[in-house]
C-alpha cells in the first residue's frame, strides 16, 4: 500500500485497542476520524462511549523525517485550537511507547517551563502510547522529565 505511513499504522493499532477499552472515557463509540492525512480533522477524532470527543495528533519516530516530527506535534496541535466546535474536546498526542525516550530527549532542548506552559495553552490532557501489546498514558510533564539524562 503506497499510502501507508507510520502514523497511519501507529492510528490503526491505537483505535484497535480502544475498541475493546474498559474506561468508557477512551473506549470508541464513533469514530469521526483516523486518516493522518485529513485536512479538517486532526490526525485521530473519536466520541467514547462517555461521549468525551477527543482529538487527537499522532506522530512516530519510524521514520527518515524523526526530527521534524517533534517540531510537528507543536504546529499541528496549535491548528487545532483554531478551529470550531473544540471547546469541549480532549487534546491528546499519540506517540509509539518505544518512542517516549526520544521525544522526551528531544523536547528537553525547549526550556521546561515553556514546554509546560504550551502544554496548559492548548491543553493536552494526555499524551497515549500505543504499542502491539496495549496502549498506555503519560501526563504532558512526564513525557518531558521521561528522560533522564
Amino acid at each position: 500500500m503506497a499510502n501507508r505511513t507510520p502514523e497511519q499504522d501507529l492510528i490503526d493499532e491505537f483505535l484497535g485497542h480502544l475498541k475493546a477499552h474498559a474506561d468508557e472515557d477512551l473506549r470508541v463509540a464513533e469514530v469521526l476520524n483516523k486518516n493522518c492525512r485529513s485536512k479538517k480533522f486532526a490526525d485521530v477524532e473519536f466520541k467514547s462511549v462517555s461521549k468525551l470527543h477527543w482529538v487527537i495528533e499522532a506522530k512516530s519516530d519510524d521514520s527518515k523525517d524523526r526530527h521534524n516530527t517533534v517540531h510537528k506535534i507543536f504546529g499541528e496541535l496549535l491548528k487545532e485550537t483554531g478551529r470550531t466546535n473544540r471547546d469541549s474536546c480532549r487534546h491528546a498526542i499519540l506517540i509509539p511507547s518505544n518512542a517516549v525516550q526520544f521525544y522526551s530527549r528531544a523536547f528537553q532542548s525547549i526550556q521546561r517551563g515553556k514546554f509546560l506552559g504550551f502544554g496548559e495553552l492548548i491543553p493536552i490532557d494526555t499524551v497515549f502510547l500505543s504499542s502491539k501489546t496495549g496502549v498506555s498514558q503519560l501526563s504532558w510533564e512526564a513525557l518531558y522529565d521521561a528522560h533522564q539524562p
